[in-house]
């Protein structure tokens, strides 16, 4: 009985230590798994870390190149002289001088001058890779590629400020073209604070719509289709379906925001004032905060919006009358979508 007792014991006890092998040979293996996924993502980070850095660099060595902070500075850049160019590209010129690179800019990237500058810029790019030791150098075209859209940028800003022909027949002064630049920066500007608007429109109008079907979830409420509906119509029309306003004065009196007309979009007026007035019925989901928001008025005599209409929509969120009246071309341009959308 005793040595039975014995060898029971001894069971046990392998048994146990077998047991103890296998938890810490898996605490190894799941230690080692974390290493090496810490490892990958931190070696992913450094990668996207350091091509942003190297698309940065690309600028520094524009900026060096041509003693420009930004690229509004490049309206003073004196373009290469024409004799230089033509003796280089059709006769046996020494091409561009390296110690004072000069675009053709009457011309885009791909002119052999202009080539030629590209190519320069890639190698002194490529030798800053060396001397600074990149962590990693992507290929020539990638390079090449991002180096053709810096000039097209640079070279739209130096062709907006050439003196254009007036409609008298006269080039414009030197105040008037700085009077247009000014101007263009002005309307620059204006999108930008437009695009914003849209952007925070969508924003709001689906985290109303993401809280309330949350609520209605738990309280299986009977309208809660209705509610994923118009959330999915909001997600479909995205921020780009976001109608603008412009302020006005109601009797006399009262501040309002006369919305613009898209004339490509389905009129869906309705739909969004229920979103927009439950911010305000709501008052306890909603946090009042900010300023009160203003009367929207929806008229056929309003504005019209300059932004373009959406792509990839169903037919159905289009205007009928205006889809109607497309070319064929304006429609294929268009990608409408196969989706069925029940209005």
């Amino acid at each position: 009985m005793r040595d039975f007792n014995e060898q029971w014991e001894a069971a046990v006890r392998e048994r146990e230590w077998e047991k103890q092998e296998i938890h810490t040979w898996q605490e190894e293996q799941q230690a080692l798994l974390r290493k090496n996924v810490a490892e990958e993502l931190a070696w992913h980070k450094a990668k996207i870390s350091a091509r942003k850095d190297q698309e940065g660099e690309i600028w520094h060595l524009l900026k060096d190149t041509f003693s420009i902070s930004q690229d509004a500075d490049f309206i003073v850049h004196q373009p290469a002289d024409r004799e230089d160019v033509y003796s280089y590209e059709y006769e046996d010129g020494p091409g561009p001088n390296t110690q004072n690179l000069a675009f053709d800019l009457k011309h885009g990237f791909n002119t052999p001058w202009n080539a030629k500058i590209l190519n320069i810029l890639l190698e002194e790019l490529k030798k800053r890779s060396v001397e600074e030791e990149w962590p990693f150098w992507r290929s020539d075209g990638y390079y090449k590629a991002i180096l053709e859209d810096r000039y097209k940028c640079l070279w739209m800003v130096w062709r907006a400020a050439q003196p254009k022909v007036t409609v008298k027949g006269s080039l414009e002064t030197a105040a008037e073209v700085e009077g247009r630049l000014i101007a263009k920066r002005g309307e620059n500007l204006k999108s930008v604070h437009q695009t914003t608007c849209w952007q925070n429109k969508y924003l709001r109008r689906a985290k109303v719509l993401q809280q309330v079907i949350e609520l209605k979830k738990d309280g299986e409420d009977k309208d809660l289709p209705a509610w994923q509906w118009l959330q999915k119509l909001i997600k479909m029309l995205g921020d780009g379906g976001m109608s603008s306003e412009e302020s006005d004065i109601e009797n006399n009196v009262k501040c309002v925001l006369r919305v613009k007309n898209m004339a490509w979009c389905r009129r869906i007026e309705r739909e969004l004032n229920i979103i927009d007035n439950q911010r305000v019925l709501d008052d306890e989901i909603f946090m009042p905060q900010g300023s009160k928001p203003m009367k929207r008025i929806c008229a056929s005599g309003n504005s019209t919006t300059v932004q373009n209409p959406v792509t990839g929509l169903p037919k159905a969120l289009y205007n009928g009358e205006w889809f109607d009246g497309l070319t064929g071309g304006q429609v294929e341009r268009l990608n409408v979508s196969d989706e069925t959308f029940q209005f």
